[in-house]
Formats: C-alpha cells, sequence, structure tokens
C-alpha cells in the first residue's frame, strides 16, 4: 500500500503521493503521473525534488524542507511499481487551472466584448483624469497639481474594490439569467484551505473551480458566453457577502479622494 504523503514547497507547489500515482500542482496547472511511468526520484541537500519519467523527461518539485523531501522522495520510492511502462510522458495528464496567456482562449477572453468595454472605460476614465490634474495646474498653478496628484492613490484603490463589488453583482445578475448548472467532483484542496472542483460545461470541455469545500460533489453554475464567470452559491445572501465588504471599503477611499483632487477649487 503506497504511503501517502504532501509534499509542500515554499513557492505554494504540492506534489500528492497516494495509490492512485503522482500529482503536482501549482498555480497554472495540475499534473497527474502514473507511478508506472516513474524511473526514479531523487533530491539533493532537500531543496528540489526531481521525478525522473521512464521516457527521461524530469518534474522538478520545491522540496519544502530537507526533512520533508527525503521522506517524500523515500516513500515515493517505495511506492513504486516493479514493472515501469516506457511510454513515460506520453501518459502523464496535464489540467490548466488558470489559463496561460499566450493560449489562444486566453487570447479569446481578453478580446471578449466585455473585456474590451472595460478597457475603454479604464482608458477613457484616466485620460479624463490627466486632463483634470492639467486644468488644475493651468488654472489654479502647478503647486495645486499635487493635491489631484495625490488623490490617484486612494481613487485608484477605491475604485478597485468598487469594480470588484460590481463585477460579483453582475456576474451573480448573469448567473441568474443565463446560468448553466452541472454536477461538479472534488479534485484537491490548496493548503490555504481552498477546495477546487472540476466540472465539465456544455461544450464537453472540462474545467476546474475554486471553492469552499462543500463535499465530494457539488453544484456549479457556470456563464456559456464566459466560463470562467462561475459560482457554487447563487443565493442572494452569499453575493451581498462577497460583494457588500469591497463596496463599503471603496466608499470612504472614492470619498476622500474625490474631496482631495477637488480642493484647488474649494472655498477655503
Amino acid at each position: 500500500m503506497v504511503s501517502s504523503q504532501i509534499l509542500v514547497g515554499g513557492d505554494g507547489t504540492e506534489a500528492t503521493l497516494e495509490d492512485g500515482g503522482l500529482r503536482l500542482v501549482d498555480r497554472s496547472a495540475r499534473t497527474e503521473i502514473p507511478l508506472a511511468v516513474v524511473r526514479e526520484a531523487r533530491t539533493v541537500g532537500g531543496q528540489h525534488v526531481e521525478i525522473v519519467l521512464t521516457d527521461s523527461t524530469v518534474h522538478r518539485v520545491d522540496g519544502g524542507n530537507p526533512t520533508a523531501a527525503t521522506a517524500f522522495v523515500a516513500a515515493l520510492t517505495a511506492a513504486l511499481p516493479a514493472r515501469r511502462d516506457p511510454a513515460g510522458s506520453a501518459r502523464v495528464t496535464v489540467t490548466p487551472l488558470a489559463p496561460p496567456e499566450e493560449t489562444e482562449e486566453a487570447e479569446e477572453v481578453k478580446y471578449h466584448p466585455k473585456y474590451r468595454r472595460r478597457q475603454v472605460v479604464a482608458l477613457g476614465l484616466f485620460l479624463a483624469y490627466v486632463g483634470y490634474t492639467i486644468g488644475v495646474g493651468v488654472a489654479r498653478g502647478g503647486e495645486e497639481v499635487v493635491r489631484p496628484v495625490a488623490a490617484a492613490i486612494p481613487l485608484a484603490i477605491g475604485a478597485a474594490l468598487l469594480f470588484f463589488a460590481v463585477h460579483v453583482t453582475l456576474v451573480h445578475f448573469a448567473l441568474k439569467r443565463r446560468g448553466i448548472t452541472v454536477p461538479a467532483s472534488f479534485d484537491f484542496k490548496t493548503k490555504d484551505g481552498a477546495a477546487w472542483y472540476k466540472f465539465t460545461d456544455a461544450d464537453g470541455v472540462e474545467r476546474s473551480g475554486r471553492g469552499k469545500n462543500r463535499g465530494p460533489v457539488a453544484r456549479v453554475s457556470y456563464d456559456p458566453e464566459d466560463p470562467r464567470d462561475y459560482s457554487f452559491d447563487l443565493s442572494d445572501g452569499s453575493t451581498l457577502r462577497r460583494a457588500l465588504p469591497f463596496a463599503l471599503g471603496a466608499l470612504p477611499l472614492l470619498a476622500g479622494g474625490a474631496f482631495l483632487a477637488l480642493l484647488p477649487f474649494l472655498p477655503v
């Protein structure tokens, strides 16, 4: 029987040894490796662990600490079967957890009309504020420009918080209106306590979703127009609990920033 172990790296990566094989997880992908295609495991000084496949491909993960790395290598070596499969990487499964920046899917998301509109609005607000700052310098003198420049910091932070609150709310209503609900099976749990589930959309594409641990099987609703928008809880209360703190945090920052930006024109 395989001795289950989880090697947690200092860079956030995780390597899990179970009866089913070896699973490597980082921020971008989950890699499933059958033990039959592992030639050997090794570590040098406990800084890193290298998993060498039968086709000589090497997967390198952070060792966390020397004791844990050495114990993980020992457990993995003891679990290797007597007969190996020379297929190596051909039997390795890689599932993206976040779309890489250079993939076709990322390009489609980047140029989705929703994202174009957001870029145009953000650019318009930025240019308008730059124009306002220049106007302050022309109308009130160069020394007054310091105030709108300083106000840009709380305004930017407040705008980001407000954007997130609005985004959560809009996703909620979009999923209520056109969301598709499918079963999601528990996949794995990361060290920050988040649970990852995998589900298959209507087009047959397997996707991953991050949320709270809801047991081995959960329900997830996703937006067919943009499957990156999903939710495991479509209740109004859940959305309010997520959006309200960001909105409340945004209001004083926006109010204070607006006051500082308008101060050159306010009566003293």
